[in-house]
């Protein structure tokens, strides 16, 4: 039997890295990230900062902390100056009045944290319930935002029977939502045939940190999920949006895009497969690269074929 022989000129195949550990990912972001401590208008606010570049806002869902976000903020911040808030109620002692704090307070204190950093124009990427508060920001201050990215995204929602529970026991629990009943159970059903083996390590981190959130906390921005419905909203949205959603989403269907989707004038829309919810740990480095290709498509020193374009202009006249 003939061999096929491999030219002697061929390089040797690299093989793929492995993917990156989650809890060292987390590590490396803590050494390198600010973090900042003030007073925003309804409660003691805590927000992290990493990068250099364009303001990027990361505004986060409804039950996670920043280190689920920080695979994702990593690859970010070499192109932007990320910024990741925590929402009122999510440290013990931020002062936070969730009973008195609205979905409209969310959006002020968005713009609050922007004008505290001395920011300018700055981009926005809300995942999940955080697409809520980037809608409504897009509405308000468009001139602000040159663009924004949206992931498992919606502007008005039903809940899902274990929301309803976890809302109806939630104002009664104290403590944390890894207390709340099957809460290990309801992440696996909707989100752990999406995390393959070659990450198993990122399983157990998700189910601690989505657990980590206050019951309190949680309870109230699902509170606000059920009072909000931006769909009248989106046809007066200006701004550019990507929007980005899971094919396999349980959590957020495919619907919630599509309406979106036909609703924002200037949308663009990317459904990946075999992705998720969460791809922020799934596949976090194509989300940040779809985010950021999306955001600021030129490098800082021009489009690549910028210079080719300016001569062929200039020989035409």
């Amino acid at each position: 039997m003939s061999q096929i022989e491999t030219p002697a000129d061929t390089p040797p195949r690299t093989p793929c890295p492995a993917p990156a550990n989650i809890r060292h990912a987390v590590e490396e972001y803590d050494r390198n990230a600010t973090v900042i401590h003030w007073d925003a208008p309804r409660h003691k606010m805590t927000a992290r900062i990493l990068g250099e570049g364009p303001p990027l806002i990361v505004i986060p869902g409804v039950a996670s902390t920043y280190r689920g976000y920080a695979l994702t903020l990593n690859t970010l911040s070499q192109r932007f100056r990320t910024v990741i808030f925590d929402y009122p109620g999510d440290n013990p002692g931020d002062k936070a009045r969730l009973s008195r704090i609205t979905h409209d307070h969310l959006v002020d204190d968005l713009f609050a944290l922007i004008d505290h950093l001395n920011f300018g124009r700055t981009f926005l990427f809300g995942l999940s319930f955080g697409s809520t508060v980037t809608l409504k920001a897009l509405h308000r201050e468009p001139r602000r935002f040159p663009r924004a990215a949206i992931q498992g995204g919606f502007a008005f929602r039903k809940y899902t029977p274990a929301e309803k529970v976890a809302l109806r026991l939630g104002r009664f629990l104290p403590g944390t939502a890894d207390r709340l009943p099957f809460h290990g159970k309801v992440l696996e059903w909707n989100n752990l045939s999406h995390f393959p083996s070659v990450i198993a390590d990122r399983w157990p981190f998700y189910v601690e940190q989505n657990g980590l959130t206050p019951i309190s906390a949680l309870t109230h921005r699902l509170d606000l999920i059920a009072r909000t419905d931006l769909r009248p909203l989106l046809k007066e949205i200006p701004t550019e949006v990507l929007l980005i959603q899971g094919n396999e989403d349980r959590i957020v269907a495919r619907r919630y895009y599509e309406e979106l989707k036909a609703g924002l004038p200037h949308a663009e829309g990317l459904v990946l497969p075999i992705v998720g919810h969460q791809p922020h740990y799934t596949h976090a480095e194509l989300l940040a690269k779809l985010v950021g290709d999306f955001l600021l498509p030129c490098a800082p020193g021009g489009c690549p074929n910028e210079a080719a374009e300016q001569q062929t202009d200039g020989s035409e006249h």
